[in-house]
């Protein structure tokens, strides 16, 4: 029995170096992201008015109109692969790692065209956000992840709303966002949990409390519904109210764990 005992302790000792190390990976992806806003910010943001200044922001808008569309129609194809490859039992960390890349460059850009300077202060607190998340997929509880998920589409949905009817439509699709999480949260509730396939994957624990993260979802939405209906200066204070939301979720979450 101890023979058995020191053997799984050393195999999940292994999955858990190998989850640490996959967390880290996203965090340094995080740090690359920020480099390149903070050179984002210093040549398209605030260029120099020199000839030269001018000629690199020209060349970065027209690139950046570029990117913007292949970007996402290429994070598009990739998440399509993933759920390809997922169904056929294959594996599908690759093409998923590359559709959330892919999305993350997507809306860095599009938010630095369309926010500029209010985007960019923004983007330096949403990419480490990122970070975080990535290190509570792989480390903490996946149904804190989902949760802290909807959470975080919905106070990031509310300041855009702040911005009136520019914002809208991000609002918009971010609430969509939250709406497939709560969707997705429900659908592990019918299958216990488990990832259909030719391998099913058991993504979420068998004792998991989907009340909390179904409300928490339907929570999320009623914020930003509300604040659309009501205005910026009560997104402004959502805010908040969501970023509580996120704080009591994580101790619940953490009492669970003891």
């Amino acid at each position: 029995m101890d023979k058995k005992h020191r053997e799984a302790q050393e195999a999940r000792r292994r999955q858990e170096d190998i989850a640490l190390q996959r967390g880290l990976l996203w965090v340094v992806g995080a740090i690359v992201l920020e480099v390149l806003l903070v050179l984002l910010n210093r040549f398209y943001i605030n260029y120099s008015l020199s000839e030269a200044g001018i000629n690199t922001f020209a060349a970065l808008h027209e690139a950046l109109k570029i990117v913007r569309p292949t970007a996402a129609a290429a994070a598009v194809l990739a998440l399509l692969w993933a759920g390809w490859q997922l169904k056929q039992g294959k594996k599908f960390a690759l093409p998923l790692i590359a559709a959330i890349a892919l999305a993350a460059v997507t809306i860095c850009v599009h938010v630095a065209v369309k926010y500029r300077s209010d985007g960019m202060s923004m983007l330096y607190w949403l990419v480490i956000a990122w970070a975080v998340l990535a290190m509570v997929f792989y480390i903490y509880q996946r149904e804190f992840f989902l949760g802290a998920s909807a959470c975080g589409m919905s106070v990031l949905a509310l300041w855009f709303v702040r911005f009136g009817v520019v914002g809208r439509p991000e609002a918009i699709v971010l609430s969509a966002a939250i709406i497939l999480v709560g969707a997705v949260s429900l659908w592990m509730k019918k299958s216990d949990g488990v990832l259909p396939g030719k391998e099913p994957i058991q993504f979420l624990p068998k004792k998991t409390n989907y009340a909390v993260l179904l409300v928490t979802c339907l929570a999320s939405l009623a914020a930003v519904v509300v604040a659309m209906l009501a205005g910026d200066t009560v997104a402004y204070y959502l805010v908040f109210v969501m970023i509580a939301w996120l704080f009591a979720l994580f101790v619940y979450y953490t009492v669970k764990l003891m």
